[in-house]
């Protein structure tokens, strides 16, 4: 699975990205643009987590980390960044995600021209 769409449009994909209610939650409070670098539970009790992370794109990027029988939902939240993904090139910008399967390779921060500093927050779903 591939879908990349503006956040908007979250709710439409809740039939075919399993827990889309924990995403949605969690982005309807703000809590990644509040957060500090590091891993959460959506939920106390929930095993659907999310990573804030914060990078600086480079001229080669760097290998994205895989989440093997999971999908990842990636989200922008500062900055732009560029993902290589299956042989496709994508824009991050805030208002935009990118979901995809945790066993793809990916390679992320990208630059376009110059380095950017960018802030992400990825759902492990």
């Amino acid at each position: 699975m591939l879908i990349f769409d503006v956040l908007d449009q979250l709710e439409t994909y809740s039939s075919v990205i399993p827990h889309m209610d924990d995403v949605i939650s969690v982005m309807d409070h703000s809590k990644p643009y509040d957060d500090d670098i590091g891993e959460y539970k959506c939920r106390e009790k929930g095993e659907t987590k999310y990573k804030v992370s914060a990078h600086l794109s480079s001229e080669k990027g760097f290998p994205g980390e895989t989440f093997p029988s999971h999908t990842v939902l990636e989200i922008v939240l500062e900055g732009e960044e560029m993902v290589s993904l299956d042989n496709s090139v994508f824009k991050l910008s805030p208002g935009r995600f990118l979901a995809y399967s945790g066993d793809s390779e990916i390679k992320r921060g990208v630059m376009c021209s110059t380095p950017v500093a960018f802030k992400t927050v990825r759902f492990i779903l």
